[in-house]
């Protein structure tokens, strides 16, 4: 009797096992650095995904939610299968994420065997799997994209606006000091010859030089930026990349003004604090006269470079301070537009995720009164995208 009650107990626990197995799920999701905080508070929050505060492991980032690698476990409500359920997200990049759904490519995740639910900080997961990713954040649409149907990819399954993402001008301490950057200097800038002379109106000041440090084809940030400021959002850029010394990298061929850019908004501004002035100029042969850098990134990676985190300076564009407010009212227009986005044939429960993220408000919920993301129901402008005008409501 005890033999057969053994293996009943058994057989139970077995069954239970199968049924706990048969439950988990894995989803992945890349996409968006410039939303990365908002998408980690949303999925932390209890309800939207997980019933509780999901169990939270994170790598190479400078906290947790500016983390470019997170993996989240926990039991998922029913509206999103329940059982166990893992969420993986590796943010590289808006349009990165855009192409991933569109034609089904894969991306590198955290390892199961790395989810013990602690932050590692800058480390980078020592131990990767790869998979198809399935959702995707963008800040933009992808009609808007270098990955759109009119540029020969497939259409995503399902996509919907989540809320406006912003974004702002920094400079670094460079030899140019000033607090303004216009559209037509941009351009200049980005066009990768731009005297200090041309952004202080000083005519004598045509031996140094200034120059944009910024993303790569696979951010939305770029997107949005050469979108708003007419350089184009398919136009090649012509952008620097500098060490923690303050000395230029060269990029592909050994050029130091090429069509390269940083993969994090994170990245990017970690190199604004530092001082380029009295550094040599390898592009323009000068020795000891220095330059300037100007970067665009998200409002919270900004936030990382600028005082008290930083020695950067924040820059008006075209006159207009980025301030919630003036984002509001459409007065300061480098923003987007906010978007998750459904690979066809993803298998479930990702499309109850991205319901549950998108339609269903799980992102806006998240959203709160800061200025790295506004809810659209705060807004008073609206725009179409990225190279159209914003309209006052």
């Amino acid at each position: 009797m005890k033999t057969n009650k053994t293996k009943l107990i058994l057989a139970a626990l077995l069954s239970m096992a199968a049924i706990s197995v048969s439950n988990a799920a894995t989803v992945y999701m890349s996409g968006s650095t410039a939303l990365r905080s908002t998408v980690f508070n949303s999925i932390r929050t209890a309800g939207v995904i997980f019933t509780g505060v999901p169990a939270t492991t994170t790598y190479n980032g400078s906290s947790p939610s500016g983390a470019n690698y997170m993996g989240f476990v926990g039991t998922a409500t029913a509206a999103n299968g329940g059982g166990t359920l893992t969420l993986k997200c590796h943010w590289s990049g808006s349009e990165a994420g855009i192409h991933d759904v569109a034609s089904g490519l894969s991306q590198t995740f955290i390892a199961d065997s790395l989810l013990d639910g602690a932050d590692h900080g800058t480390a980078i997961p020592g131990t990767t799997e790869t998979h198809i990713v399935d959702l995707a954040m963008a800040d933009n649409a992808q009609s808007f994209s270098q990955y759109s149907t009119t540029r020969g990819f497939p259409n995503v399954a399902a996509n919907t606006s989540v809320g406006v993402i912003t974004f702002t001008f920094v400079r670094n301490p460079g030899v140019w000091t000033g607090n303004n950057i216009s559209s037509a200097q941009f351009r200049a800038a980005q066009g990768g010859f731009a005297t200090r002379g041309m952004f202080d109106g000083d005519p004598t000041h045509n031996n140094d030089y200034v120059y944009i440090s910024g993303r790569d084809r696979d951010s939305g940030t770029r997107v949005n930026c050469f979108g708003d400021t007419g350089y184009g959002i398919f136009t090649t850029a012509g952008q620097i990349e500098i060490d923690g010394t303050g000395n230029m990298i060269p990029g592909p061929g050994g050029q130091f003004v090429a069509d390269f850019g940083f993969s994090s908004g994170g990245t990017l501004a970690g190199t604004m604090s530092t001082s380029t002035v009295g550094k040599n100029d390898p592009w323009q042969g000068t020795t000891g006269l220095g330059f300037s850098v100007i970067g665009y990134m998200s409002r919270g990676d900004a936030d990382s470079c600028l005082p008290p985190n930083g020695t950067a300076t924040e820059l008006t564009y075209n006159g207009v301070a980025m301030t919630r407010a003036n984002v509001i009212e459409g007065t300061f227009t480098y923003w987007g537009n906010a978007y998750i986005l459904q690979r066809t044939g993803a298998p479930a429960p990702a499309p109850n995720i991205y319901t549950s993220l998108g339609p269903n408000g799980g992102i806006d919920g998240s959203i709160g009164t800061g200025n790295r993301a506004i809810r659209f129901s705060d807004m008073h402008s609206t725009r179409q995208g990225p190279t159209s005008d914003v309209l006052h409501n």
